[in-house]
């Protein structure tokens, strides 16, 4: 059975549990920023800025539905949106989804110019298989990521790097059971640098506000 090991450490003091309920936006405490961050740009965000939050950071590498090894670096060039969740969730995740959808719309031809990589936190049931008809479902240039059973430290990897809170809750059976997570996401400029956290509660303009400032 896979298993996803989270440190109390990793995991932000700010964000609430809840079963795919809206949440509290991840701390935005500032450590020293990395010499590679740009120090001057100035954006006015609906969400709020981190990029001092020291998230993210190191690439990665998933696996697609078609079972294809997927590097974050592979989006170089495009603003990409982290959406984290599984696709059993009742209500946030396809809320998350259907608001970056759209968004991009919104961005009309500059929406091309953003890729979503939908994460599950569930690989257990999340399949490439499943996930290849997920996320495309709505967009067809979303992007379902997920893991095999000997890549599972990779995905425990990038939600440490991005302090996703996960929590299983049992339900009647085995195989029937939810996952209280965080419920925001990111927005990583060009350069795959974390700028962006969207509280659950961003509409799809408030969302395509700030994807417009990290394209222009």
């Amino acid at each position: 059975m896979f298993k996803i090991h989270l440190s109390a450490a990793l995991i932000v003091s700010a964000i609430m549990l809840s079963a795919c309920q809206p949440q509290v936006p991840a701390s935005t405490a500032k450590p020293a920023a990395s010499a590679d961050m740009p120090q001057h740009q100035q954006y006015s965000f609906e969400g709020s800025d981190v990029r001092d939050a020291g998230l993210g950071g190191d690439d990665f590498s998933l696996l697609d539905g078609k079972g294809k090894s997927v590097h974050l670096r592979d989006f170089r060039g495009k603003v990409v949106a982290l959406v984290f969740g599984y696709t059993h969730c009742p209500d946030v995740c396809p809320t998350n989804l259907l608001a970056y959808a759209d968004a991009i719309n919104q961005l009309g031809e500059k929406g091309k110019q953003v890729q979503v990589l939908f994460i599950t936190l569930d690989p257990l049931r999340d399949t490439p298989q499943v996930m290849a008809e997920y996320a495309p479902a709505f967009n067809p240039n979303f992007i379902g990521l997920t893991v095999d059973k000997p890549r599972l430290q990779a995905l425990n990897s990038v939600i440490t790097q991005y302090k996703i809170a996960v929590h299983k809750v049992a339900g009647s059976s085995a195989k029937d059971y939810q996952l209280d997570h965080s419920t925001g996401t990111y927005l990583l400029d060009k350069q795959g640098h974390t700028v962006v956290y969207e509280p659950h509660s961003q509409t799809a303009t408030q969302l395509a506000h700030d994807m417009k400032q990290l394209l222009d």
